[in-house]
């Protein structure tokens, strides 16, 4: 009498994809896992109770309170480095955008602190903080380092489409957020920015372009 074997070859196939499914399930819903607990940033604004967030789990964007209990007040992705500050009720902050082929793009926005009501104030620029005398500097026809735009040729076409304008400094009046003087430099995003126009006041870079 031939003895049947108690697994065929189907069936051990089957067990071997059954296993296979579950290790696949089971290492997906791990990476899933790890990726929504890997960003959870609460930055705190010096002088405010806001804060921007960073995360994963919560929409980012600018809160209110502490960092288990703040409320979200304007929702985005905004940069609490470089030149973030306030001035009376308002704050100035950069926002980031991200384009269709991946680079990023980033506005000066100016935000009323008792309505939260968001103003752009310069498109496609960058706030890189306050000169010796008071006034925001920005940075216009730049593209963020992190785009890499020396190296990286969507830059060029980026700028080409959109017709970017030469990289210019670019000082605000801290009330109006009105441009009070400009000074086109195409070395504007070097290291050496803050000796040469943070460190300054408005009228000393004004006397040294002169």
């Amino acid at each position: 009498m031939v003895r049947t074997p108690k697994f065929t070859l189907n069936a051990l196939l089957a067990v071997v994809l059954f296993f296979s499914a579950m290790i696949f399930f089971f290492t997906v819903t791990m990476v899933n896992l790890s990726d929504r607990l890997a960003v959870n940033e609460y930055i705190e604004i010096e002088g405010t109770d806001l804060a921007v967030r960073y995360s994963s789990l919560e929409p980012n964007g600018i809160y209110q309170g502490s960092k288990n209990m703040g409320t979200l007040k304007v929702e985005g992705d905004f940069g609490a480095e470089w030149g973030t500050f306030t001035a009376g009720d308002c704050l100035y902050i950069n926002e980031y955008t991200a384009t269709d082929l991946g680079l990023m793009l980033c506005s000066v926005v100016k935000i009323d602190l008792t309505t939260f009501d968001k103003q752009v104030i310069l498109p496609n620029a960058i706030l890189r903080g306050r000169c010796a005398s008071g006034e925001p500097v920005c940075v216009t026809g730049g593209m963020l380092p992190s785009n890499f735009p020396e190296t990286n040729s969507l830059c060029r076409l980026y700028n080409m489409t959109v017709g970017r304008e030469d990289i210019t400094v670019r000082y605000l009046d801290p009330g109006t957020a009105e441009v009070i003087y400009s000074v086109p430099d195409d070395t504007a995003l070097q290291p050496d920015f803050e000796g040469r126009y943070l460190e300054r006041t408005l009228g000393e870079v004004m006397a040294w372009n002169s």
